[in-house]
Order: C-alpha cells, then sequence, then structure tokens
C-alpha cells in the first residue's frame, strides 16, 4: 500500500471515530438531559393531580365563577348562551387540575394562622369519576400564598401567578367575534346596503377609503352577548333599521371572502354605534369616526 492511501485511510477512520463519538456523546447528553427532567418531575410537589376536569368553580367570598364541560365545550354557568373562549377556560381547568405547589409546610400550625379559616379564594372542581375537591387559599407568604386541599389539613405554598387563572371579569372569557385581516391591498368592493338601497363602492380609491374603517374595527366592547328581536330593534339592528355594509376581499390564500356587518343607532352620547356581524348574536360598540368610515367616502358623503 503506499504512502498516500495509507494517509487516506487514516484520516477516513479518524473521521469515521469523530463520528462515533459525536453521536455517542449526544445520545448521552440527550439520556442526561431526559434525566434531568424526569428528576425535576418527580421533586415537584402538586396539591391536585387529576387526570381530567368536567367542572370548575372559584369565588373570592363576594364574586363567584362557575364553568361546566358539555360536550367536550366549556360553558358559563350562568348563561350557557354567551360563548366563552376555550382555550383561556381550558387553561384555568389545566391549572386547577395540576396545581402546583412551591413547597409543602412540615407540621403546619392551625390553618387560621394562614387564614385558611376565612380564605382568600375558594375552588371547587369535579374530576371525570364525579369527586368533587375543594381548595381554600389564604393569606400571602412573601411572594406565595397559602393553600391547602379539602381535609387534608395540609399546608402548602402556592405561587402568586396562579391568581391570574381566576378571571372575574367576564370579558376576559369571552369569545368574541372575529374581524379578517383587510386593508386596501385586499379589500376588492364594499356594497352599503341602506332603506332597500344598495351602493356600491369598487373603485379603487373609494375602496382605499373604505378599508381604513374595515382595518380599524375592533369588536371587543361587548353590549349585549346575545340580543332578543326585541332588543336589536333598540338598537337599531332589527332588519328594518340596520345598515348593511358586505365587504368583499381576498385571504391570506388570495381566495375571494365576504365579511358582513350590519351597523345600528348611535348611544345616547353619539360617540358610539352598535353593530353586529352575520349570523351572531351578540351586540358590540364601536367608534362612531370607525363606523363612518367603513360606510361613507368623502367624494359622495354618503
Amino acid at each position: 500500500m503506499d504512502r498516500k492511501k495509507k494517509k487516506t485511510i487514516i484520516l477516513l477512520a479518524m473521521i469515521l471515530l469523530l463520528v462515533v463519538a459525536n453521536g455517542a456523546a449526544s445520545a448521552w447528553n440527550d439520556k442526561s438531559e431526559k434525566k434531568k427532567e424526569k428528576e425535576a418531575e418527580a421533586s415537584k410537589i402538586y396539591l391536585t393531580d387529576a387526570s381530567d376536569i368536567t367542572a370548575y368553580s372559584y369565588s373570592d367570598g363576594s364574586q363567584n365563577m362557575s364553568f361546566a364541560k358539555v360536550d367536550d365545550t366549556w360553558e358559563y354557568d350562568e348563561d350557557n348562551e354567551i360563548p366563552m373562549n376555550q382555550d383561556t377556560v381550558q387553561s384555568t381547568a389545566d391549572a386547577i387540575r395540576q396545581m402546583e405547589a412551591v413547597r409543602e409546610l412540615k407540621n403546619p400550625d392551625q390553618l387560621s394562622d394562614y387564614g385558611l379559616d376565612k380564605p382568600s379564594y375558594t375552588i371547587q372542581f369535579q374530576d371525570n369519576d364525579g369527586v368533587t375537591t375543594e381548595i381554600l387559599i389564604g393569606n400571602g407568604a412573601g411572594e406565595n400564598y397559602y393553600a391547602t386541599v379539602g381535609d387534608s389539613g395540609k399546608v402548602y405554598t402556592i405561587s402568586s401567578g396562579f391568581q391570574d387563572y381566576l378571571q372575574f371579569d367576564l370579558t376576559n372569557l369571552v369569545q368574541y367575534d372575529t374581524v379578517p385581516s383587510i386593508g386596501s391591498g385586499n379589500l376588492k368592493s364594499v356594497t352599503i346596503t341602506e332603506n332597500g338601497t344598495d351602493t356600491v363602492y369598487e373603485e379603487d380609491d373609494q375602496v382605499g377609503e373604505l378599508a381604513g374603517g374595515f382595518g380599524a374595527l375592533s369588536l371587543t366592547d361587548c353590549a349585549n352577548y346575545h340580543a332578543s328581536a326585541e332588543e336589536l330593534a333598540e338598537y337599531g339592528l332589527d332588519e328594518s333599521q340596520r345598515i348593511t355594509a358586505k365587504a368583499v376581499y381576498t385571504d391570506s390564500s388570495d381566495k375571494e371572502q365576504t365579511f358582513t356587518v350590519y351597523l345600528g343607532k348611535t348611544d345616547d352620547a353619539g360617540e358610539n354605534r352598535y353593530v353586529m356581524v352575520e349570523g351572531s348574536d351578540m351586540v358590540y360598540r364601536i367608534s362612531e369616526t370607525v363606523a363612518q368610515n367603513m360606510i361613507s367616502i368623502e367624494e359622495t358623503g354618503k
């Protein structure tokens, strides 16, 4: 074997050894990382550890919120017609069903010493076996809070961040109607129907003006979660009174879509207008300026 060929074989062998060594090191690191994760998980302390829950409620002594899962959909017990933001309500359910403790107190004193006889929050949940569990959250403990489960007598501390899951403002839990992304680049035409008369805007300059209104539309200020026919008339949103704004636009896949909004009366101050989305029972308030920008252009004043 000549010298050059021998050097090549040695070099290839060294490269192979390096590849094997790197592979082994990578496998060892992965195994070590998984071991650390397993050990970290094993060291965690949980007040609750249910596989799933079907209902839960929480109270701060003056306010109460309760939810139940019906056919895999979370509903608000006080009014099951109000659509809930499923991700938000589920995230609270997950935090309750597996509540992690910062630590467990050894040989705790009386529950009253931790404010657990008159808790700041009381939580109840029902698991998928129908078992109901109660959690009490008491006084603050530095950056944490004291907590106990049922009549276990055990006292834990939990992160103060858990309070973020206990939302008492319904507006933070509702699933509002979505507004598609509409701008001058993808808005093709707008048809305004008022008193039985259609006005179609499809010239570039006209569409450009109206795109500003649709682009600024935000449906977050809800006036009524499910308006009755009588209430719609009061808002000016019944069929005989409302103005219809139908936008034709292209979505991110360049497919043509339509988005239709009904506009009713202004509120008592005249600063906001009642609106609703076609196919929805929810009534919103939007700025009168935004409303006018959706239905009128400067050239015609229409």
